[in-house]
């Protein structure tokens, strides 16, 4: 990864936890109801979050063995044939195999133009990771919390990866409905969020800011709400700015 990721964990750090996620979204894909519903996503079952999760492994496999992302028709139909917990074991093995092929600062094509690297999808990958055994565990009544480190780092990467940079590489969240500047809090870190008219704006350091609110929590549960998996955390002053976050995130992440 090239650019300062400040909250950023060891990519040995990152393969850790991401092992330990998935080990238990396949645990639970073996042995859950495929069609039991998704909290935050309610259009999906259980078997469409497991293939959606499963393609994006593949979809990045492809993206580092090939140095380009798949267009068409890509997907082998063999694989489209496996069931919900074949798909996903042998889709992380494809992904896992080109982490284990290549060195983390080994190119890999991305949205953000300044980290084209393997390691940039070894972050995204176990923060999706995570994000979704969370969801499946939802689904079954038992949600178990992000570790504390990694929602710090999660945290940043919704803001500036998926957020600020995913805007500059071509998503937009509409016109814009409220605008001020909005600080988040969480785990001894800090975000200073400016959302302008058609743009924003985040820095990783709020030192000496004068916000028009500010959001407070756990770095679980603000990375949650982030993603729209969660309520709104402690929050004070324009309670508009952080429904206008979460809208301009909805729409572009």
């Amino acid at each position: 990864m090239k650019p300062d990721y400040p909250y950023a964990l060891t990519f040995a750090r990152y393969r850790e936890l991401m092992e330990k996620d998935f080990a238990r979204l396949l645990e639970l894909t073996r042995s859950a109801d495929a069609a039991a519903r998704i909290p935050a996503c309610p259009d999906w079952d259980v078997e469409q979050l497991v293939r959606h999760t499963a393609l994006v492994y593949l979809q990045k496999a492809e993206t580092i063995r090939t140095g380009a992302k798949p267009q068409g028709r890509w997907v082998p139909e063999d694989i489209l044939q496996l069931g919900p917990a074949e798909i996903l074991e042998t889709c992380y093995q494809r992904i896992t195999g080109e982490f284990d092929a290549h060195d983390p600062s080994d190119p890999a094509e991305s949205w953000v133009t300044e980290d084209q690297t393997v390691g940039f999808w070894i972050r995204r990958l176990t923060h999706e990771t995570s994000i979704h055994r969370y969801d499946l565990e939802a689904a079954l009544g038992d949600p178990q919390p992000v570790e504390t480190e990694l929602a710090v780092d999660g945290i940043d990467e919704v803001l500036t990866v998926m957020f600020e940079r995913g805007r500059s590489a071509g998503t937009d969240s509409g016109p814009a409905e409220v605008t001020g500047h909005l600080i988040l809090e969480s785990g001894g870190a800090s975000w200073s969020v400016h959302l302008l008219p058609h743009d924003v704006e985040i820095s990783a350091d709020a030192a000496g800011s004068s916000p028009d609110a500010s959001i407070s929590g756990e770095p679980n549960d603000i990375l949650l709400w982030l993603w729209g998996r969660e309520p709104l955390p402690i929050q004070a002053g324009d309670a508009g700015l952080a429904a206008e976050l979460r809208r301009r995130l909805a729409a572009t992440t």
